[in-house]
């Protein structure tokens, strides 16, 4: 085995050689050349090569191998003749050979002269990244391979190299115009989908549309479009087409079922809500019924897309195209986006078209209430509008009534809907009997009528009045039953009592509420209770903001034992520093808090304040234990123990130096969940009292459940124990069934020393009230512990 040698030239050898050996490998560059020239295909090229080399050049066999993609093995691609890979050769010599990237020759037997040793010559074919195969060539003789000619061969091997490695560039080159063609042809389509989707009105125009610019200007073979059948054969309606006729579509009979004729593109994608990419029509086995249709109308591959709306797959998009090798991986994302858009055009147009439709149902309903047949709230609205312009103008008086029905929440939860709407519809034409002109006659509220009297005054307006409730006197059969039809009737006068309409229509309702309050059956306003309702949002509005700001104060008031005459704990209380109002007390804004919403961060107020508190006096060497009021919200919270938990971390100290509160009728509102939040409290080591014990009407039994420590007596019991029996017999009974049930027991409202001796007598256990202290700022309990003004007041 001799490797060449480069340096060698055709000169060193005898010029008496002919003849001259160099002109095989001359003949066979020639003749690649010119195939280089006009050859397109390269497995043809290679057979053309080998042809060439043995019928034209001489050479008794040829043959070209690729290496595999390790580069371990060579794999036969063109061959002629005979000698060359029939045992001649050492494959593992030849791919060593080729990756030094020089030509090489098997050495059969020496020659003398300028000569190589006979045998297979091995020429390397390289491109950019190293050798990728080789070309062997064996003489017709035995003589052997001149230096001039191995390098006319290698020339040779290079040329064909180098023709090989264009040609792939050609074809890439041609694919990847191919692929850039396909994709464009799909961006332009996508395109003009989307311009059509923003000016689509029509769920089946768009489809029509979609299909046609598919077709039209996508350049598709055809395009359709189906919906999802739920009928028991699993079919496909066909909604548009284009490029195909529907008697062929129908007669394909395709269904989205998982059967042979489901499993197709366009049943796979609704089936499985996945797109079915590129299905090739003529070796897929699953296109097999629908093959020779396919041939004989010229499409070669299809596509299918499903279509989602809200989450369910309602249909598909069909595209069928004439290259088998159509819809590659840009393609079809392109396409998948354009089904996505459709999807999202025909979700859009329902919903546009159901928000259509309830909008004209609204606008039915905008001037009528359907179970009266009266006008409603908002044609009413119109009605007083045009009403009370006409009166500015005219100068004259307009009423308002506001009629409602007394009760009417409990005829409807005792005897049902369908008898709560005869009544109103009863009371509908009472009030129309007085009322001729229905147009002037509106249904409010669910039991709420309005009666709008045009040139009106006061005086007239209490006439109609009393004369609607004169009408409503007599009960409403509803079957066998008899049904009281009491009302209350507020009225609001223009323009005494406003001058627009929203503020008429207020009042007449403020007006009604206060009838009803009063019992008067109507009433005219009056303006109170508007002002004080405007003030309470204020105050909510205030109270918000006096949160954030840090408005409210900590105050606190102490309790004391009667056996020692010690503090025992204090009761976290809260004032409110109002900016302008000055300081309020709870009752003005506890209310407010517990129906707007704002309890909880109230209560979360205080508890920071209250731990906050309880902190500064242990520095201060005072253990004293700090009661928190919880409300009923609070106790809903499933968050509460985790709340308090964290205060418990945040300050330090021990749980029992924590008390809560809870009122009576708080634990009432929802016995079961109160209890359960009050074990988790108490599995903290919290202290519980009972709060207004007496007020909420718990029963003994589940007072025996709750585990609590201390009940606290009401006030208004404490107040009265020593000038009504009634309340000293229930103080008395409340502190020996508590002490019964080891419990402590708290007086709340001790004013003076003469109940302070009653309550001590009756073997109460702890004092809360002005007899102690009355509430002071929590900041000042140390100065006031240390001029013992309880006990001066008790001596004294």
């Amino acid at each position: 085995m001799n490797m060449h040698d480069p340096e060698r030239r055709a000169d060193d050898f005898e010029p008496d050689a002919v003849p001259w050996p160099g002109s095989r490998a001359l003949t066979l560059l020639r003749a690649l050349h010119s195939m280089l020239n006009g050859e397109a295909d390269e497995d043809a090229l290679l057979r053309d090569v080998c042809a060439a080399a043995v019928d034209l050049a001489g050479y008794a066999g040829a043959w070209i191998g690729y290496l595999d993609e390790d580069g371990g093995q060579l794999r036969g691609m063109a061959a002629r003749g005979t000698g060359v890979v029939d045992g001649m050769v050492d494959e593992d010599e030849i791919v060593t050979a080729l990756h030094r990237g020089l030509p090489w020759v098997q050495s059969i037997s020496g020659s003398a002269g300028g000569t190589e040793a006979a045998g297979v010559a091995v020429l390397p074919l390289e491109d950019g990244a190293g050798p990728f195969g080789a070309l062997l060539l064996k003489p017709a003789d035995a003589g052997a391979f001149h230096t001039a000619e191995i390098e006319l061969l290698f020339e040779a091997a290079r040329s064909l190299a180098h023709g090989i490695g264009s040609m792939r560039a050609a074809i890439r080159h041609a694919r990847a115009e191919d692929e850039l063609r396909r994709v464009d042809r799909a961006r332009k389509t996508l395109s003009a989908v989307n311009r059509t989707l923003v000016r689509a009105t029509d769920e089946h125009t768009l489809l029509c549309e979609i299909c046609r610019i598919i077709v039209e200007e996508g350049g598709y073979r055809y395009a359709w479009v189906g919906y999802a059948q739920h009928d028991a054969a699993q079919s496909i309606k066909v909604m548009a087409h284009v490029g195909v006729e529907l008697a062929h579509l129908e007669g394909l009979r395709i269904t989205w079922a998982d059967a042979e004729r489901g499993r197709g593109a366009t049943g796979t994608a609704i089936r499985t809500g996945e797109p079915s990419i590129g299905r090739n029509v003529l070796n897929d086995p699953d296109l097999v019924l629908w093959r020779d249709e396919a041939l004989r109308r010229g499409y070669a591959a299809i596509s299918a897309f499903p279509l989602r709306v809200g989450g369910t797959v309602i249909g598909n998009l069909s595209i069928a195209a004439t290259e088998a090798d159509a819809f590659d991986a840009a393609e079809a994302d392109l396409l998948s986006e354009l089904a996505d858009d459709l999807a999202f055009g025909v979700e859009t147009l329902r919903t546009r078209q159901r928000t259509l439709e309830a909008e004209a149902a609204v606008r039915r309903m905008a001037e009528c209430d359907t179970l009266t047949g009266l006008p409603n709230r908002w044609r009413l609205r119109i009605r007083l509008e045009e009403e009370v312009e006409a009166a500015k103008r005219d100068h004259r008086p307009l009423a308002l009534l506001m009629l409602g029905i007394d009760h009417f929440q409990e005829i409807n939860e005792t005897l049902g809907y369908h008898q709560g709407d005869a009544m109103l519809c009863e009371i509908a034409a009472r009030v129309a009997r007085v009322v001729p002109e229905t147009l002037n006659i509106a249904r409010m509220g669910e039991a709420e009528f309005a009666v709008l009297l045009p040139d009106c005054d006061a005086g007239a307006a209490s006439r109609t009045a009393q004369r609607i409730l004169t009408e409503m006197f007599e009960p409403v059969a509803i079957g066998e039953v008899m049904l009281d039809a009491g009302g209350s009737i507020g009225i609001a006068i223009f323009p005494g009592h406003g001058t627009e309409p929203d503020a008429l229509i207020r009042r007449a309702n403020v007006a009604m509420h206060q009838a009803r309050h009063h019992g008067h059956g109507m009433a005219l306003y009056t303006g109170g209770r508007d002002r004080e309702c405007a003030r309470r949002l204020a105050l909510i509005g205030d109270l918000h903001r006096a949160i954030d700001s840090n408005e409210l104060r900590l105050f606190c008031q102490p309790k004391v034992r009667f056996s020692n005459r010690e503090v025992c704990g204090v009761e976290a209380l809260v004032r409110w520093e109002h900016p302008r109002l000055g300081m309020l007390w709870p009752d003005e804004f506890i209310g407010l808090a517990e129906h707007s919403g704002l309890i909880s961060p109230l209560t979360d107020w205080v508890m920071q304040a209250a731990f906050r508190q309880s902190y500064v006096w242990r520095e201060a060497g005072v253990l004293l234990p700090l009661a928190v009021n919880l409300s009923a919200r609070d106790l809903r919270d499933p968050r509460l123990t985790e709340r308090v938990r964290n205060l418990l971390a945040t300050w330090g100290g021990e749980p029992e130096g924590v008390q809560f509160e809870l009122t009576e009728s708080a634990l009432m509102q929802d016995p079961s969940g109160g209890l359960e939040s009050m074990r988790r409290l108490k599995d903290l080591g919290i202290e519980l009292f009972i709060d207004d014990f007496g007020t909420g009407y718990s029963s003994l039994a589940y007072l025996q459940k709750l585990p609590v420590d201390a009940i606290k007596i009401d006030k208004s019991f404490v107040h009265s124990m020593l000038s009504d029996t009634d309340s000293d017999v229930i103080v008395r009974s409340t502190i020996d069934l508590a002490h019964d049930l080891d419990l402590e027991v708290v007086a709340e409202g001790v004013e003076d020393r003469a109940g302070w001796q009653h309550l001590a007598a009756q073997g109460c256990d702890v004092a809360q009230g002005y007899v102690v202290s009355q509430p002071i700022p929590a900041e000042t309990y140390l100065d006031w512990k240390a001029v013992d003004a309880f006990a001066t007041r008790l001596v004294n």
